[in-house]
């Protein structure tokens, strides 16, 4: 992203330049070409177009999910969005998923240990504990603790579908569920809240999505409506195989979708 503004800034510095070297090509086609790169003098700017395969290795676009266990839309955007989307990229390498199971929750703090209340009622806490304690026991692997999300939250009741899930994925449902039970569960919960309450904008629905650390309405409508073409399209590498498919581009459907202003 910071290369790709600086690409730009560096164009822009070097228009007046362009208009005195004879250059009589609109800043559209200026990349086109490396005789027009340097004839209008932008051929520094343009050079990760012109010979990528010297350009730095892109970026990674950083999807971060800010939920609720038991939000009917945190669950609805998880199952049709999130999940297929890292299951169609995931070997493409160019996307990276962080989840905080925390969403409109309040804590407090009771001695060394940290109170919670959730959105959804005392079975919603317990939902967000043991997918903090889930993705504690994985390492964070997006590949271990993401597939037993999408168990538990495609499941009837999620609370309940918790044990088989973890269990049919090979891990240890005993130490998940102490850890849920207990002070380390209520330390990783407190760490995804304070993560939570220091989002600028401040989250006020769910599920509150960022791309790139950055959340705005545009990527917020992107997101729920085709996570799939967002990260396509946010990916500022050669574009994987995985990313050809038929839904609209976001130049063209932003025209059409307008913010969402419901509140959850």
């Amino acid at each position: 992203m910071l290369r790709m503004c600086v690409g730009y800034l560096l164009l822009f510095l070097y228009m007046a330049d362009a208009q005195r070297q004879g250059c009589n090509v609109a800043p559209t086609f200026w990349c086109d070409d490396v005789t027009i790169a340097t004839q209008c003098g932008v051929l520094p700017a343009c050079a990760d177009r012109l010979f990528p395969q010297f350009a730095a290795q892109a970026s990674t676009v950083e999807v971060g999910v800010f939920f609720e266990s038991l939000c009917p839309d945190s669950i609805k955007f998880i199952t049709t969005q999130l999940f297929p989307t890292w299951l169609k990229l995931k070997a493409t390498g160019i996307m990276n998923i962080t989840i905080f199971p925390y969403g409109k929750a309040k804590m407090q703090q009771d001695g060394s240990t940290w109170n919670f209340t959730c959105q959804h009622g005392p079975r919603e806490c317990r939902g967000n504990l043991i997918e903090n304690c889930l993705m504690n026991a994985t390492h964070n692997i997006t590949e271990r603790y993401l597939p037993v999300v999408q168990c538990m939250e495609s499941a009837k009741d999620p609370i309940q579908a918790a044990e088989p899930c973890i269990v049919s994925a090979g891990l240890n449902w005993t130490s998940i569920d102490i850890c849920a039970s207990g002070a380390d569960g209520a330390t990783l919960m407190h760490r995804v809240g304070v993560a939570t309450e220091a989002l600028n904008p401040t989250l006020n629905w769910v599920p509150w999505i960022t791309i790139n650390g950055m959340h705005t309405d545009h990527i917020q409508s992107m997101a729920v409506d085709d996570l799939h073409t967002l990260v396509c399209d946010t990916y500022k590498g050669t574009k994987p195989a995985e990313c050809v498919h038929t839904k609209l581009g976001i130049a063209y459907r932003h025209k059409r979708i307008k913010p969402s202003k419901k509140i959850y």
